[in-house]
């Protein structure tokens, strides 16, 4: 497969610099894929599990949180609040997390309020699925 250049970007750090053969992420509409020469595109990414394969063959797979993927001239740039692999996650603060965003939304809120909790909900969701897989 012909290759495009990558680069996920963390609110805190870059966490990937390199070129990919695949790109897989969370969008509104589904898991969307994309590979070398797709449409220039921007779509908004939702918490959940991003994968990519490198060149050869390996893959790489995190737990991203909300977002944005734009690609144009086999490029793609991937900029997300947050990008955990397996290794960094701990799976009783995601829980913790979950459970509070949980309570939160069971609270009197504003609007703007119970959106943010959603949210910190659904990272929260994800990152708990996320550890749950069983990668080797």
């Amino acid at each position: 497969m012909k290759p495009f250049d990558l680069k996920v970007l963390a609110s805190d750090h870059v966490f990937y610099d390199d070129q990919a053969v695949c790109l897989t992420v969370q969008t509104p509409n589904g898991s969307t894929q994309y590979l070398a020469d797709h449409a220039a595109v921007i779509s908004a990414v939702l918490p959940g599990e991003l994968r990519i394969r490198k060149p050869d063959d390996s893959e790489l797979e995190v737990v991203c949180g909300l977002g944005t993927v734009m690609f144009s001239e086999n490029s793609a740039k991937v900029t997300v609040d947050t990008c955990e692999t397996q290794e960094q996650l701990d799976r009783r603060r995601a829980r913790e997390a979950y459970d509070r965003a949980r309570e939160r939304l069971r609270q009197k809120q504003s609007i703007e309020e119970y959106k943010l909790s959603q949210a910190a909900m659904a990272r929260a969701l994800a990152r708990l699925q996320f550890k749950g897989k069983d990668i080797h």
